[in-house]
Formats: structure tokens, sequence, C-alpha cells
């Protein structure tokens, strides 16, 4: 054991032995926030609260807490070992003092007539620390700490009620119970608080404070001492909450009538909109349909005359045809007919021929031999010529072979009368084989004239005909092409007629479904007015009294709630304010609730009566 122990041990014991024989401590309630301090109940302290033994004892070591300041004088200085938490070897000569640096809380109430004569309490906390201990044990004497600290908090205590009662007196109830903070608590910390921050030194001659900083104060509560008046002020409250409560049910009335009477109005406005658009759409189906429909028939109209137009086009084409067949067969029977009068004349020719030759065969069968053999040689000569004249007439003659071969057989007939006559014609043979051979080159001209003259009229009628067979052809496709379009047009206009029919039928089915939506929207804004008349009347059915009364009959309900054991409760103050303040406040509340419904309530036995 070290030497400070042991003198620490043995001055403890001297204490004790010199206490023991003429001091007894009591334990008794102190007056700061509840708290229990040790107290002398006899001797020159009695009534004193119990101080620390090892900071009181006259000589040894004492030691200061880190939350205390050590003050060390030795004849009359402050020693450098002073300090926060110091410690020091304390002589009989010296003095010591433990200042507590710990923030402190204090609690005062004070009871005061407002400006308008009404009693009230003010219930407050203030919190303070000793920031410059060594000016405040200056201020007190800290050589006995917790008689110091005491003294301080009645000290302070004082001058907070003495001041809280000065502004309370100068206020109106109103602003006690509305301007808390910045009527009571602001005003409080501008006053006292310049007095209690000290900013002398130990050289100085005078000081100006208390080396006490005052941190907040706190007003937790103001209440009115009179329940007279109190129910007087609720009853004004209550009173105007009422009318506020009737205003806004007038308003909410007038609200209710002017949305019924804007809802009606909007309601008419949309049925008469929907009759008007669906009048709308029905007259423009109709007359789109009109339209439509005499459209389809303009272009069948049109179809039909194009159709007549194109039947005359082809009557008058055919006509044209066989009126051309009909020139054409004219013109071929008069070919005929000239080519069988040409044949006609040739064969008369080629009759004169024979006979003129028949006479010659016959004068020369009187004649001589070499006459004969002459006229032999002449014959077949001329059979040679009337052979070629018979080919040149099959080909010239084509369809008419059966005719030639008649005119052939006849030819031959005469040929045999002729030979049987040639012996009367020997004697003209030589003049009349010049002039059958002069005759013989006009015919052969006149068949050739004849012949070109065919075939240049066959090559015109083949012309025509085939320049007639073009134009057919071309007419019957121009037709086939204009009747497939007319076809195609009138299936066209079929489809669009469908699609007209299609288009109102949509049309009318639309109506309809606005007509719908506007017995729906009818329905619908009718059900919300007769809800909202429903409600308006519920509304009105139920008076303020039945509110009263149920609010009345919930109200042990909620008391029931408050007297439940809650079990314990862990709460944490901020700032000094009553923890349990909310409850108080809570049941406060339900009963000026209770009392603003008529229901007669005892006032809280906690508020005094009014002085």
């Amino acid at each position: 054991m070290s030497a400070n122990a042991k003198q620490t041990a043995r001055s403890r014991e001297q204490a004790e032995s010199t206490e023991a024989g003429r001091t007894q401590l009591v334990r008794v309630e102190g007056g700061s926030g509840g708290m229990e301090r040790n107290r002398y109940s006899d001797g020159w302290r009695a009534g004193k609260p119990a101080e620390d033994p090892e900071k009181v004892k006259r000589w040894g070591l004492i030691t200061a807490r880190p939350s205390e300041f050590l003050v060390h004088m030795r004849r009359g200085l402050v020693r450098e070992v002073s300090g926060q938490g110091a410690s020091c070897f304390k002589l009989p000569g010296d003095s010591v003092a433990i200042v507590p640096t710990s923030i402190q809380r204090l609690q005062f109430t004070a009871d005061q007539v407002t400006s308008e004569k009404v009693g009230v309490q003010v219930t407050g906390l203030a919190v303070y620390r000793i920031a410059d201990p060594l000016v405040a044990f200056r201020m007190l004497n800290f050589s006995f700490p917790e008689r110091a600290q005491e003294k301080l908090a009645e000290l302070l205590r004082e001058m907070f009620v003495g001041a809280a009662r000065r502004l309370v007196a100068n206020l109106s109830i109103e602003e006690c119970l509305s301007r808390r903070k910045e009527g009571i608590a602001a005003e409080l910390m501008r006053e006292i608080g310049p007095v209690l921050a000290g900013r002398g030194r130990l050289e100085d001659s005078v000081d100006a404070g208390w080396g006490v900083l005052l941190d907040t104060i706190e007003i937790q509560d103001v209440r009115v001492l009179s329940s007279t008046v109190f129910e007087n002020m609720q009853a004004r409250f209550r009173r105007e909450q009422e009318r506020q409560a009737r205003e806004a049910e007038l308003a909410k009335e007038r609200f209710v009538h002017r949305e019924e009477t804007e809802a009606e109005r909007q309601l008419n406005l949309q049925r008469l909109e929907a009759e008007d658009e669906v009048r709308q759409r029905k007259q423009t189906a109709d007359e789109q349909s009109q339209l439509e429909t005499l459209s389809v028939a303009a272009r069948v109209a049109e179809a039909k005359l194009a159709q007549e137009r194109t039947l005359k086009q082809e009557q008058v084409t055919v006509e044209r045809e066989v009126a051309l067949t009909k020139l054409a067969a004219e013109q071929e029977v008069r070919q005929k007919k000239q080519v069988s009068d040409e044949q006609a004349k040739l064969e008369t020719l080629n009759a004169e021929a024979r006979l003129a030759e028949a006479k010659i065969v016959s004068e020369r069968a009187l004649a001589t031999s070499r006459a004969q053999v002459d006229m032999e040689k002449l014959a077949r000569e001329q059979e040679t010529e009337v052979a070629r004249a018979r080919i040149a007439l099959e080909t010239l003659k084509r369809e008419q072979d059966a005719d030639v071969g008649r005119a052939k057989l006849e030819l031959e007939k005469q040929k045999l009368a002729q030979e049987a006559e040639a012996a009367q014609a020997k004697f003209e043979l030589v003049r009349l084989q010049r002039e059958q051979e002069a005759e013989h080159a006009r015919a052969q001209m006149e068949l050739e004239r004849l012949r070109r003259e065919e075939e240049q009229e066959n090559a015109r009628a083949q012309m025509e005909l085939e320049r007639l067979r073009r134009e057919q052809e071309q007419t019957a496709a121009r037709h086939e092409g204009q009747l497939a379009e007319q076809l195609q047009e009138v299936e066209k206009l079929k489809a669009q007629l469908q699609v007209v029919q299609s288009r109102r039928s949509i049309a009318e089915a639309e109506v309809a479904i606005a007509e719908l939506e506007v017995r729906r929207e009818n329905a619908r804004q009718g059900l919300e007015l007769s809800r909202a008349r429903a409600l308006r009347d519920i509304e009105n059915t139920i008076s303020p009294e039945v509110i009263q009364m149920t609010l009345a009959q919930q109200l042990p309900l909620v008391a029931a709630a408050f007297q439940q054991k809650m079990g314990e409760v862990h709460v944490t103050a901020v700032d000094g304010a009553n923890p349990f303040g909310y409850i108080a406040a809570a049941v406060e509340g339900v009963m000026g609730l209770a009392r603003s419904a008529g229901l007669k309530v005892p006032a809280s036995s906690l508020a005094p009566t009014a002085q």
C-alpha cells in the first residue's frame, strides 16, 4: 500500500471518528426535481445536505471527478494544480473547493394573475451549468459543494419565479397559452442569462457575472386555475367550432346543391349534344345513302345507255356487213353475167369460125390434095388455137366449168357440122383464115383486157372484203372490250352498292350504340344524383344531438382504453420536457371533447382554485 493510500485511510477514519460523536445523517426528499439527499439530523449543520467526507476533510489528498473543477488556494492564491478533475494534497491551512461543472436541471412553478385578472400556473424547466468555476467559487462557498449547489438552485428558482410572475402579469391569457416560448421562455433567457454568464477574471477588481451559463428554459405547462374561466374559454371556442361546423355544413349543402345543378345541367347538355349528334349522323347517313343510291342509279343508267349504244353499233355493223356482202354478191353475179356474156360472144365467134372452117373444109375437099393437106394443117392449127382458148377460158371461168363443158359439146357439134360443110368453105379459107386470125387476135386482146379487169375487180373485191373483215374483227374486239368494261363497271357498282348498304347499316348501328351510351350515361348520372340526394338526406336526418349522443356513447370506450394496464414504459425526455406530458395532454383533449359535446365532466383535481 502506498503512502498516499495509507494517509487517505487514516484521514477517513479520523473524520468518521470526529463526526460520529456529534452528527447523525437522515434521508429527506429534496426540492430539486424529486431527488433525495442525505441530510444531517442534528448539530450545527442540521437540515443541510450531507457532504462527501473526501471533499471536506481538513488535510490529506483530495481528488475531483472528471465532471468537477478543483480549486486549491494557499495563502490567498490559487495554485497551478487547480483544474478540471485535478487532485491536490491539502494542508491544514489550505482551502480546497470542488465546483461541479456538469449540467444541472431546475424546475420552477409560478402562480400569477394575468392582465385579464385570470389566475394561471406556469411550470417551467431550466437547464444551466457552471461555465467559469474560478468565478463561481467566489460567489458561493464550494467548500461544501452539496450545500452550494442547493443554494444556487434555490436562488435561481426564486429568480425564475419572480421574473415569470412579472412577465405573466403583463400578458393576456391567450398569449400565456399560445406564446409560451417567445412570450415567457425567451424573455426569461433574455433577462436572467446576462446576469449569470460572467466574464470576470481573478485579476479583476470587480466581476461581471456568476460564472454560470444558462443553456435553455422550457415552459412545460400553463394551467388556468379557475375551472369556470377555463370552461367559459372552451365554451367560446366550442361555439366557434359549432359555428364553423354549421357553416361547413351549409357550405357543403350549397356545394352539393351546386354540384347537383351542375350535374343536371351537364346531363342535359350531354343529352342534347348526343341527340344532336345522333340526328346529324342519321341525317348524314341518309344523305350519303341517297347520294350513293342516285350515283348507283346514274351509273346503271349509263351502263344501260352504253350497252344500248353498243348494241346499236353492232346492229349497224351487221347491217353494213350484210350490205357489203350483198354488194359483193351482186358484183360477183354481175361479173359472172359479164363473163357468161363474153363466153357467149366467144362461143358465137367460135361457132361462126367453125362454120367458116367447115365451109372451107368442104371447099377444100373439092380442092386438090395439096389444098386439103393445107386445110388439115390449118385445121390442126385452128384446133390448137381453140385448145389454147379453151385452156384460157377454163382458167378464167373456174367455177363455171359445167357451163363451159356444155359449150364445148355444142362447139364439138358445131365443129362436126362445120366439117360437114368444110368442102364448101375451102374456097373462102384464105380470106376467112385471115379474118379469123384478125378476129382471133381481137378476141385475145379483148379476153386479155377482160381478164385483167376481172383480176383487178377481184383484187379490189378481195381488198374490200379483207378491210371489212378487219374492221369487223376490230369492231368485235372493241365491242368485247367495252362489254367486259361495262360488266366490270356493273360488278363494281354492285360492290359499291353493297358497301353503301353496309355503311348505312354501320351508321344505323353507331346511332343505336350512341343512343344506348346516352341512355347509360343518363342512368349513371341519375344513380349518382340519387346517391347524392340520399347522402344529403342522411346527413340532414342526423342531428347534432345524435352526433353528441354517439360521441358520448364512444367516450367510455376511450376511457376504458386509458384504464388498461400498459406495463412498464421507458420514456426519454429531451431538453427537460415532462416525460408524461403527452399522456396528460391526450386525456385533457378527450375530456375537452366530452365537455364540448355537452357532457358534464368534473374539472381536474390537480388545478387548485383561483386565489
